[in-house]
């Protein structure tokens, strides 16, 4: 047996004098056999990362709270972080809170280093998985500059490089274009380590990969049939049926920045539709939604309505951009600050303010007192939406929406701000997800923007 979990409870520090701790698992139990493959699903806030780190040892000894229950891993009581190195890797779902360094060789010497590896073999090993994940050419470039889908295959061969006898993927599969969600799945399914897998949702490519699924369910794991799986994880979308005038357009944009070119002959969003964007991690798909909101600067013309748009600030006016990492979009305390603070450019009274702010939670199901720092990945992304909802932007573009949250809530997401009549660009990896709510496509193929027939 690689890991097992007896009557594991956790409940979180209490910041508040007046409330009680909230116990966030209850007895909970879990076994995993030496080449065992397990899913875990749940939605946002359920406690998924929570469990992935107290597996990992970061929890509770990095975050407070108390832990009872006992883990064994590998025959042996688990120990600290650092003991365990080379049993146990964890792929963490916020990728870029976890490096340490600031070149992407040193990352992965890192593990070897505290293993005492030689220096020669070192080498050896970071070069073979530099390469073997196609990371070559960003051997001294600081993890933090890298796309999310390469930030994420960062932190694979990080976990893997080791050899661990088991690896903790935390909604690993996000981020990941198609070819490499489907390498990570015969990664798992070749059985040459333990693997956890967590997941807010039931991929298409999951089917047959598991040995056992779970639910996490009221703070215990409920198992759950692949059949039971899928049915959860089916999905309705109610596009737009009015009308509204208006266009987001891009002519002959052309982009660069050292070796990296981007090429947009021709784009169209129009008010009330939502269409796609696909392409490979790194081809430039949050780089074109940076210029269509004037984050960043190409050459070429950007529309709006049919006129070209000669002053940026008419863009970041009405192009809203949710970005793939909420944590660069959110800071301050609570739910009610950020979306008050939105709320402070409408001119708004205060009392007016202070309802708008209590619907606006309300409709994307989250409280306005929550700390948003101490929500969840997913959450934090609806609270991003929410933000744009207060603004009403006539145009929005939604960064891997569906990365950490179910495709129901996602599709709700993309529906609410699609529901005034606003054309919403929807950047994803997912074709299962695009291909269910966007009514045209389009795909970013050897460094050219063009519309999918």
């Amino acid at each position: 047996m690689t890991l097992k979990l007896e009557d594991i409870s956790f409940s979180y520090p209490c910041y508040d004098e007046k409330s009680t701790p909230e116990v966030l698992f209850n007895h909970l139990c879990l076994e995993v056999g030496d080449t065992e493959s397990i899913l875990i699903l749940a939605p946002p806030g359920s406690g998924k990362t929570t469990l992935c780190s107290i597996i990992a040892g970061t929890a509770p000894l990095h975050t407070g709270g108390t832990l009872e229950g006992s883990i064994t891993l590998c025959g042996k009581a688990k120990g600290a972080p650092h003991e365990d190195i080379d049993l146990l890797s964890l792929v963490p779902q916020d990728m870029a809170a976890y490096f340490i360094t600031s070149a992407c060789e040193d990352e992965l010497a890192s593990p070897l280093e505290a293993l005492g590896v030689d220096e020669v073999l070192m080498s050896s090993l970071v070069g073979k998985a530099l390469s073997s994940y196609v990371l070559e050419k960003y051997r001294g470039t600081d993890p933090q500059d890298l796309s999310g889908g390469e930030k994420r295959r960062l932190s694979l061969a990080v976990a893997g490089i080791v050899e661990p006898r088991i690896i903790v993927y935390d909604e690993a599969f996000d981020d990941l274009d198609k070819d490499w969600k489907l390498r990570l799945r015969d990664e798992i399914a070749s059985r040459r380590h333990a693997s956890i897998v967590t997941s807010c949702r039931f991929l298409p490519l999951f089917s047959s990969l598991f040995d056992s699924i779970y639910r996490l369910e009221c703070g215990r794991l409920v198992p759950v049939s692949e059949a039971e799986a899928m049915e959860e994880g089916a999905f309705d979308f109610h596009p737009y049926d009015g009308h509204v005038d208006g266009s987001l357009e891009a002519r002959d944009l052309a982009f660069s920045r050292g070796a990296f070119k981007l090429s947009v002959p021709s784009f169209s969003l129009k008010r009330g539709e939502v269409v796609s964007l696909t392409g490979p991690n790194g081809s430039g798909k949050s780089t074109f939604s940076r210029i269509l909101c004037a984050l960043e600067k190409a050459s070429g013309d950007i529309l709006l309505d049919g006129q070209v748009v000669a002053k940026v600030k008419e863009l970041s006016r009405r192009v809203g951009y949710v970005f793939q990492n909420p944590d660069s979009q959110i800071f301050l305390p609570t739910v009610a600050d950020e979306i008050g603070y939105a709320l402070g450019w409408l001119g708004l009274s205060k009392e007016a303010a202070r309802q708008r702010v209590e619907e606006t939670a309300a409709l994307y199901g989250l409280e306005p007192a929550e700390s948003a720092s101490m929500m969840s990945f997913g959450r934090r992304k609806k609270l991003q939406c929410a933000v744009y909802h207060c603004l009403d932007r006539p145009y929005y573009i939604l960064d891997e929406i569906e990365s950490a949250l179910p495709y129901q809530e996602a599709a709700d997401v993309v529906e609410k701000l699609a529901s005034r009549g606003a054309g919403v660009l929807v950047i994803s990896h997912d074709e299962h997800f695009s291909s269910h709510i966007a009514s045209r496509h389009y795909v970013i193929e050897e460094g050219v923007l063009h519309e999918a027939l």
